[in-house]
């Protein structure tokens, strides 16, 4: 692949290591942040200090404005048109979105000792003109003033924003990309200053952060990192059940019940109360803030750390995630460190958010939802399962395998997707997983390769993202796994990638020569096929099989998923986890079955 590849350097190895000149830069930050309940905006302060331990001269800095997607004149707008009706007037949808203003308002831009700095702001993008250059080696500390309107994710879409709730008129707010942020500097790209369109995510840089977040005194606040005035924000009892929950390993601890949060519900509180947060080498910063949470927690030990897994929820959301959420957050940490590096951060949340599955440090926010009589469906059960092994597994890539998820999506998305394809067969024995298996992704592989891109493309630039970059990367890791490498190879250099590269910044190459380099194998051929091209294995038919109109009745719609998964050609991979995985995580907890099971 001499080809494709870029020329091994001092930086980043021919084996796919870190080079003995590997650098990366840092950016501490100070924030207040105070959440606007009343008018749904957030108010912002910080202080950013950067670190240049580049080999480079810095004359200027580059910020990521990441609301400005939602400023009017965001390119956002141009390479996603607004629908027009038949009556050629716009939906009120996108009337909305395009009248909505999102972006930040900055109100001012200084250097410690209060002067202005000269910046200049290009859409999502800000660059600041530095009063002297900036060396190796060196730091710059500034100061930025900003607020902005928060957008109704219900509404407007968006990896953040509020849910409002009328049956008793309140807020759930999911709140990400809040402050501005230092664009990573490194020596494949230079400054990454690509502009936030939506689909590819977040290219961040490690640091500290002290946050305080000021909201509504009756609301519980999650967040990033650890909870450093525990005691004037929660309640004598909360602070027991918190204590106790650190010491409960199987099951989950109810600190703020579901009572509290109806009877929370009911009276708004007019005062306000801080909330303060510190987080030490991380990417990025979000949090949770509603009256309406219900709050779970328990301790996971995984190797020589502890981690809390946490689920903050609304009573919409139960039984479905008092059940099962914070017990799969345990379940993901584990699994996941096995197959890559332990977990090493002190918090794992689960946030309920109807329709979003989006993940930051230490916190991510998940949908799933119970109708209102409580019962669910195996599919909404397993949905919300999934997606949240999926985002708590975005821990590992990208927020501690730290890769640029702006220009590669598949190196964030596809290896949690394969991962979490591992850790679902680990949940529950045949768990219905979407993705990973070789015959989950036939139909995308033959299907029109004029509207088929190959994964290795800009997440903007593909045509079916989540075939793309989740689906297909998955699958090919998958197989590579199964039949081309054996599960003992591969783990064993997987997991050699982890380790290298665990706390920095790879990219494609130092994945792709760290799996040969550990393993032994020559894998040219399988990545230029897989990742560079769009092409597939062409094979003769070699079942036929008849299908039937399935039943509305869910006791006969049940017995004849059962009969056909009875019936069904196993795959390689349920064939071995036969007897590799002696017990599933449901086999070893019998708490996790429920109705659905004892239906089967």
């Amino acid at each position: 692949m001499y080809d494709l590849l870029p020329t091994a350097n001092n930086y980043r190895t021919a084996t796919g290591a870190p080079g003995h000149e590997y650098y990366q830069c840092r950016a501490d930050y100070k924030i207040n942040v105070e959440l606007d309940d009343k008018n749904q905006k957030i108010y912002g302060e910080e202080t950013i200090t950067f670190y240049n331990t580049s080999p480079d001269v810095l004359t200027y800095l580059w910020i990521q404005l990441d609301q400005n997607q939602r400023s009017a004149d965001s390119d956002s707008h141009k390479i996603n048109p607004e629908s027009i009706s038949e009556k050629e007037e716009l939906s009120s949808m996108d009337n909305e979105k395009l009248s909505f203003d999102g972006g930040f308002k900055l109100d001012y831009v200084k250097d410690l000792s209060g002067k202005d700095l000269k910046y200049i702001i290009n859409k999502t993008m800000m660059r600041i003109d530095l009063p002297l250059p900036l060396k190796r080696g060196e730091k710059y500390s500034f100061k930025i003033k900003y607020w902005y309107n928060i957008n109704d994710r219900m509404k407007l879409g968006g990896r953040s924003g509020y849910e409002y709730f009328s049956e008793d008129d309140n807020y759930l707010y999911t709140i990400a990309q809040f402050f501005p942020r230092m664009c990573a500097y490194n020596d494949i790209e230079g400054w990454q200053n690509n502009q936030f369109l939506g689909s590819g995510e977040f290219t961040l840089i490690f640091g500290n952060y002290l946050v305080n977040i000021t909201v509504p005194s009756d609301h519980l606040v999650a967040a990033t990192g650890t909870l450093q005035n525990i005691d004037k924000v929660l309640t004598k009892t909360q602070m027991d059940k918190y204590t106790q929950a650190q010491k409960e390993f199987v099951h989950p601890v109810i600190i703020a019940t579901q009572e509290e949060a109806i009877e929370r519900e009911k009276q708004k509180s007019q005062t306000t109360k801080t909330w303060s947060f510190k987080a030490d080498n991380v990417r990025d910063f979000a949090f949770a803030s509603s009256r309406k949470f219900i709050w779970d927690a328990m301790n996971v030990k995984i190797g020589n750390n502890y981690a809390m897994a946490m689920s903050m929820y609304p009573k919409e959301g139960n039984p479905l995630w008092e059940k099962y959420s914070t017990k799969t957050v345990a379940h993901t940490l584990k699994t996941f460190s096995k197959c890559t590096v332990d977990y090493s951060y002190p918090v794992a949340w689960s946030i309920n958010a109807d329709r979003i599955g989006m993940e930051y440090p230490m916190i991510c926010f998940n949908f799933g939802r119970c109708e209102k009589d409580g019962t669910y469906s195996e599919r909404t059960k397993h949905g919300m399962i999934s997606v949240i092994i999926h985002e708590v597994g975005h821990n590992f890539f990208p927020m501690i395998i730290n890769s640029d998820e702006r220009q590669w999506a598949w190196m964030d998305e596809g290896l949690t997707t394969f991962v979490q394809y591992l850790a679902e067969q680990e949940f529950e024995r045949n768990y219905p997983s979407g993705r990973g298996e070789a015959q989950k992704i036939v139909s995308y592989m033959g299907s029109d390769k004029s509207v088929m891109s190959p994964i290795m493309v800009n997440p903007e630039s593909a045509y079916q993202l989540g075939n793309n970059a989740y689906a297909k990367p998955a699958t090919a890791l998958n197989i590579l796994r199964e039949t081309v490498m054996g599960r003992e190879l591969f783990d064993a250099a997987f997991k050699e990638y982890a380790n290298r590269w665990a706390f920095k910044q790879p990219y494609p190459a130092d994945f792709f020569r760290t799996m040969e380099d550990a393993s032994g194998m020559d894998l040219d051929w399988f990545w230029r096929g897989w990742f560079y091209t769009t092409d597939h294995v062409d094979l003769s038919i070699s079942d036929v099989k008849m299908k039937k109109v399935t039943p509305k009745d869910p006791l006969k719609k049940q017995e004849l998923d059962e009969t056909e998964r009875a019936t069904a050609r196993k795959n390689i991979s349920s064939i071995r986890n036969e007897t590799q995985i002696s017990k599933t995580y449901n086999e070893i907890d019998t708490t996790l079955n429920d109705f659905l099971h004892s239906m089967g």
